[in-house]
């Protein structure tokens, strides 16, 4: 009985050792990305979005403790971004994507 309570107890643990040393590598990959790559190169720029978005959705889950929310704050970083990248981020534009984030996050809470 006590053995059966304890194997499903260890089945419902998450184990974050892999997620923080996958982060950790695309922390790295984009640290190595940003510093070895030209970006005039093919496919650099759309390469550096997707793997800053990958880190920040791994780093913000690990910091939450939830998925969604890291999600949804990756979304919303790398959104900005690509607008710093068109050269339209601006502080209103950031706390204009930061309050539709808030929203969103208390819709799917209100929702759960």
């Amino acid at each position: 009985m006590k053995k059966d309570l304890r194997h499903k107890q260890i089945l419902k643990r998450k184990n974050f050792f892999p997620t923080l040393l996958f982060t950790t590598i695309l922390w790295l990959l984009l640290a190595g990305l940003i510093y070895f790559s030209d970006p005039e190169a093919f496919f650099a720029v759309p390469t550096f979005f997707f793997v800053s978005f990958l880190a920040l959705l791994f780093s913000f889950s690990i910091i939450f403790s939830n998925t969604r929310r890291g999600f949804v704050a990756a979304l919303g970083l790398t959104f900005f971004l690509i607008l710093r990248f068109f050269g339209v981020g601006n502080m209103l534009n950031f706390l204009l994507i930061s309050g539709l984030l808030a929203t969103v996050e208390i819709y799917f809470k209100r929702l759960n």
